[in-house]
């Protein structure tokens, strides 16, 4: 077998193994507020659970990579899945909010080697083709929730458990298939061997997103992403709450509606957003998302229908599709070439750290406030992020790359 068809391989079984270890993340997504409420969770405490999955992710995923560094990246992986796997036993098994909450902090951990997998693809890839490679995660992303919320609906009929353990077993099937057929990536020359990486790793974060966030061009879009991604996460977070009260619909209902804003969102950041931001530029299209997703999440607060539901929800997709990918692109096109990894890896970090706050905030509005203002809370932030695009300096004009600044700029 040739080198290049081992490396294409290799790489249809790294998306293989995150399609399916994703999978059973959308599977348990849109069940997981109706399990909390079944167990006697109020609002706030639904969305501290769901926030301590990604205050996991947030710690962890640095911790992680930098292991893979030092151990190879298949290790690791295989840790993960097998993790994963535990982590959707013990969701199953769940009989109380503290199993429950444990579920997900385990889950958080275990899943937070997402940049692991990322490393894979850059050891396995070469320059040219190391695009299309980091493609491949993207696209599993995107399959994975609006395949996963959809099976996890489905299979809420027999209770909540059952998603789980299916969720376990497509864990299990991605670990056996990259314990296998998966090759290690790293060489033993090219890995770390000095100092404490994983430590290394959490206080090389901090002192980068420092020396990000100093220069305005780059902490405004990042800024405006923390803000939009907050909102959105508060969004995901309550509306299962609605469906249930005052809608009386179940997680049946949540999972195909979750399934809807996956494929709406694919389908724009798959078609449309390229020749749009081609022909009016990434702050524009950003603006136009925030917007649109802002009008979605406030109208979902008054929907008293299901259509009125669907509707909003169509908006949300929509505004999501348009608002992260261009947002993304303008953080990176404010980046200089020899600092895209740095700034990029901020970027994420921030986007993780709002998916640690929005879940609370959204459950402490729509417990304390009411399902109507709650959504109006969460719409009002996407709203300023959305204006924060509009009004700030279009320093990304051209198409040259930006030159160093002074760090006060």
């Amino acid at each position: 077998m040739s080198e290049r068809k081992t490396g294409s391989v290799a790489l249809g079984i790294v998306f293989f193994t995150v399609f399916l270890d994703l999978v059973g993340f959308g599977i348990v997504l849109p069940l997981l507020p109706f399990y909390a409420t079944e167990l006697g969770a109020s609002p706030f405490q639904v969305g501290l659970i769901i926030a301590s999955y990604s205050g996991m992710q947030f710690l962890f995923a640095p911790v992680w990579g930098a292991l893979s560094d030092r151990y190879g990246r298949r290790p690791l992986l295989l840790v993960g899945l097998f993790g994963s796997a535990a982590s959707y036993i013990v969701f199953g098994l769940a009989q109380s909010l503290e199993v429950l909450l444990l579920s997900r902090v385990i889950a958080g951990i275990m899943g937070a080697n997402i940049p692991v997998a990322q490393a894979y693809i850059a050891d396995s890839t070469t320059a040219e083709r190391r695009a299309r490679g980091m493609g491949l995660i993207g696209a599993a992303f995107g399959l994975g929730f609006i395949f996963g919320p959809a099976i996890g609906g489905g299979l809420s009929a027999w209770g909540f458990g059952l998603p789980g353990f299916v969720a376990a077993g497509l864990s299990l099937t991605a670990a056996s298939a990259a314990w296998f057929w998966l090759p290690e990536s790293l060489a033993p020359e090219n890995r770390v061997r000095d100092g404490f990486g994983a430590l290394s790793a959490v206080t090389g974060r901090a002192r980068a997103a420092a020396r990000v966030l100093r220069r305005r061009r780059l902490r405004d879009p990042i800024g405006v992403f923390f803000l939009g991604t907050m909102g959105f996460a508060g969004f995901t977070t309550i509306f299962p709450l609605f469906l249930e009260n005052p809608l009386g619909l179940t997680a049946l209902h949540a999972g195909g509606m979750f399934a809807l804003v996956g494929v709406v969102s694919a389908g724009v950041q798959g078609g449309l957003i390229g020749p749009l931001v081609e022909r009016h530029g990434e702050r524009t299209i950003a603006a136009m998302g925030g917007t649109v997703l802002a009008v979605g999440v406030v109208a979902m607060g008054l929907a008293a229908s299901l259509g009125a539901t669907i509707v909003s929800l169509l908006g949300v997709g929509l505004g999501w599709g348009l608002m992260a990918p261009s947002l993304q692109s303008l953080v990176s096109r404010r980046a200089m070439a020899n600092e895209q990894g740095e700034v990029l890896g901020v970027n994420q970090s921030a986007s993780a750290f709002a998916r640690v706050i929005g879940p609370v905030a959204a459950g402490w509005a729509y417990g304390a406030l009411g399902h109507g203002l709650g959504f109006v809370a969460g719409g009002s932030l996407i709203a300023v992020a959305a204006t924060w695009v509009w009004i700030m300096p279009a320093r990304d004009a051209g198409a040259a790359p930006p030159q160093p600044e002074r760090a006060s700029e």
